[in-house]
């Protein structure tokens, strides 16, 4: 046996080892691509929530947008009204006894008349409803609204394939009564102080947002009757250091 020649056992042992390094060096398993590639689905299967979450935000605060501006023209609308017109032409139909999300709802009878709960949390908020049909001009609803979606055509609160936002509003008159009214010097009806105007703009189109977007308001035909500063007969104004009648 030469100088440089090795046992056959000692050739075969290092051939062996050459072999398992070669094994080691030569990249991933399969195994391993395998965990690679669920920690990558993983990875953009999060992104991908992440981005349908936000745009479902998106979506729900545009909505709620939109229903608040609907809401308020619907307000504006009654405010503009003479004071004897402020009142519902015909008595509100209950849709829902069971769904809280129904503007509805919180209908109620309260003795002859009907009462409306202005505060959803608070069953004594319910005032009776201001029912005129022969001046009132306050349509209680539900009537419909819809909103087009980018260039498109045909969205009507009929025909709402094309529409991208729908929603239907409710309005409420009720007759409010206050304790300020019982102080001297303020002047208001004995039985209504002022009116309450309550408007609900509820989404129909399905998705958020679930609860309707309330708006409401007071109407009076008297501000602060004999309290008021302006209106009272006590008060003066200066013509330079004298007191004179005020003209308004």
């Amino acid at each position: 046996m030469g100088a440089s020649e090795q046992p056959p056992e000692r050739a075969a042992a290092s051939a062996r080892g050459a072999t398992a390094g070669w094994r080691g060096e030569s990249g991933m398993s399969l195994v391993e691509v395998l965990v690679a590639l669920i920690v990558l689905v993983v990875g953009l299967l999060a992104v991908f929530d992440g981005l349908s979450s936000a745009q479902r935000g998106t979506t729900a605060a545009e909505r709620s947008a939109v229903l608040a501006q609907a809401g308020e023209q619907a307000l504006q609308a009654i405010e503009a009204l003479p004071y004897a017109a402020i009142a519902d032409n015909s008595a509100p139909a209950q849709t829902s006894t069971t769904d809280p999300a129904d503007p509805t709802y919180f209908l109620s009878a309260c003795g002859s008349a009907t009462c409306y709960q202005w505060d959803a949390s608070s069953a004594a908020s319910a005032e009776p409803l201001a029912i005129d049909p022969t001046n009132g001009l306050v349509d209680p609803g539900p009537t419909s609204g819809v909103v087009a979606a980018p260039n498109s055509t045909g969205c009507t609160s009929t025909t709402t394939a094309t529409c991208r936002i729908t929603y239907s509003i409710d309005r409420f008159v009720t007759d409010a009564t206050d304790s300020v009214c019982a102080q001297a010097g303020v002047t208001c009806s004995s039985t209504t102080s002022y009116k309450r105007v309550i408007v609900a703009v509820r989404n129909t189109g399905g998705g958020p947002p679930l609860n309707p977007v309330y708006l409401s308001t007071f109407v009076s035909t008297k501000i602060g009757g004999t309290a008021n500063p302006l209106t009272a007969s006590t008060t003066t104004c200066l013509d330079g250091t004298t007191p004179v009648a005020c003209e308004h």
